[in-house]
């Protein structure tokens, strides 16, 4: 019997032995390098006695049974990666996929008890952010989890003889955590993500919402769409800085989702092809991390419309026709989605725009209102050691009519920084000590708002409120 393994970085001679399966009977590697000459191409001499040699022994051990096992990793699958010779030896084919929630807590219950280690951890609240993650990502995170249990230990039990057993906690899995995420932004070649909370972003309810409603639901209730019509993506578009980034980054934070954020610029290269690869990449390595929000920043730069580039050699229109062929194959799940951001939505091919893939466009405006104007206050002054003289609805009142959360944020931090200022030179001219912590008067607040000049004129208002119109 021949068996081939597609497969990626999954334990499977562990996988074999829990089988009963002698040692004698595996042969494993990795079998799409085999037969090849020193270009990457079929060395048809080296197939003919590879498949004669197989043939003798088969028929050579008919009474004693023979196993073949072989592995493959292909991000296309075997089939494409095997000379068909060789692929017609096997006769079963096995697909690893990346493991579900259940299964990854499982997988991390065998790994901890294979370490022999405890574990005082919830297993299943550590799988359900460990989206995308396979065995041997699991087994990074167990040792990472073990090496941070180490470093505590050895400040609370330094002077003890014998080492204490090894007790996994909830922070050493969220340690554990975060640098496994910081290594996995980096080899997909995008940047770490903060954790972004509601709290963080200031007003915006509606669009809230709206957004939550339209991803969360399949989350929630799967059955009831599987036959049904889904939503592929949302355009956030409006001027800049009215918080469309921030926006994005909180509903993966609050939906526990991975998020793979991409600059449209960051996907463009020089040589032929490899713009359309990227592309590629990206939504490959967001079904692979699935449940998974692929959030595509100044998208109005990497999908402009076609024809109308300039572009001599055509790739802007390439790399507009990979992402349309991909968003046309959103529809098989739905745990990936797409959010996109621009400032310039009239400038993205229109194709982009038609139901089945931006099917949702919500306009993320400026702040007209006192209310939604203090909701931001209150979210960016909440890290603030604000003194008893200030009140936040009187600094709203101070400011102008109409503001984008950007310039919101430039009154804090300026008035922070006049806060400092002033701590500094009392401090210099006779001052006791540096306070630990610098509280933000009404005064700089005041000071911080006249020298506030809105981002966003009448004009440029007016034009994206005829965009929206029109949208």
């Amino acid at each position: 019997m021949f068996i081939l393994i597609d497969m990626e970085k999954c334990d499977y001679t562990t996988l074999l032995r829990s089988l009963q399966f002698p040692e004698r009977w595996l042969n494993e590697g990795d079998v799409k390098v085999l037969c090849r000459d020193k270009d990457g191409t079929e060395d048809t001499r080296a197939v003919s006695s590879f498949v004669s040699e197989v043939e003798k022994l088969f028929q050579e051990t008919k009474t004693f049974p023979v196993i073949l096992v072989a592995t493959c990793n292909s991000k296309n699958g075997c089939a494409s990666a095997v000379f068909p010779t060789l692929a017609r030896l096997f006769l079963h084919v096995i697909h690893m996929q990346s493991p579900d929630e259940l299964q990854r807590t499982a997988m991390l219950q065998w790994i901890s008890q294979k370490c022999g280690v405890s574990v005082n951890a919830d297993l299943s609240h550590v799988a359900a952010q460990t989206s995308g993650f396979i065995y041997a990502d699991l087994a990074a995170l167990v040792s990472h989890a073990v090496r941070n249990n180490f470093k505590r230990m050895k400040v609370t039990s330094c002077d003890e003889q014998n080492s204490p057993d090894v007790a996994l906690s909830n922070a050493d899995f969220e340690e554990a955590l975060d640098i496994m995420h910081a290594a996995y932004s980096e080899a997909i070649d995008a940047p770490k993500i903060p954790k972004v909370s509601w709290n963080d972003v200031g007003g915006l309810s509606d669009l809230k919402e709206e957004i939550m409603q339209t991803i969360m639901l399949p989350l929630q209730h799967p059955g009831l769409l599987a036959t049904g019509l889904k939503r592929s993506g949302i355009l956030l578009f409006g001027p800049p800085g009215t918080g469309k980034t921030l926006l994005a980054k909180a509903v993966a934070t609050e939906c526990s989702l991975n998020f793979l954020s991409v600059k449209g610029p960051e996907l463009l290269n020089m040589y032929v092809g490899q713009s359309e690869e990227n592309v590629r990449e990206v939504f490959s390595r967001a079904r692979a991390a699935s449940p998974c929000i692929i959030f595509f920043d100044e998208l109005d730069s990497l999908a402009p419309n076609r024809g109308k580039t300039g572009d001599s050699g055509g790739v802007m229109d390439r790399v507009v026709s990979q992402l349309l062929a991909e968003m046309d194959g959103l529809q098989e799940t739905s745990h990936l989605f797409v959010i996109g951001a621009t400032n310039r939505p009239d400038l993205i091919d229109p194709a982009l725009l038609r139901p089945g893939r931006f099917d949702k466009l919500l306009y993320v405006g400026i702040s007209e209102d006192k209310e939604s104007q203090l909701s931001i206050m209150v979210a960016l002054t909440r890290r603030f050691q604000l003194r008893s003289d200030v009140n936040l609805k009187d600094v709203v009142s101070l400011l102008p009519d109409k503001v984008t959360g950007a310039d919101l944020y430039s009154v804090c931090s300026h008035a922070w920084a006049i806060a400092l200022r002033t701590e500094i030179h009392n401090l210099m001219h006779g001052g006791s000590s540096m306070p630990s912590a610098v509280e933000v008067g009404v005064e700089d607040f005041r000071e911080a708002i006249i020298n506030l000049t809105p981002s966003i004129s009448e004009e440029d208002l007016a034009y994206f409120q005829k965009i929206r119109d029109k949208l």
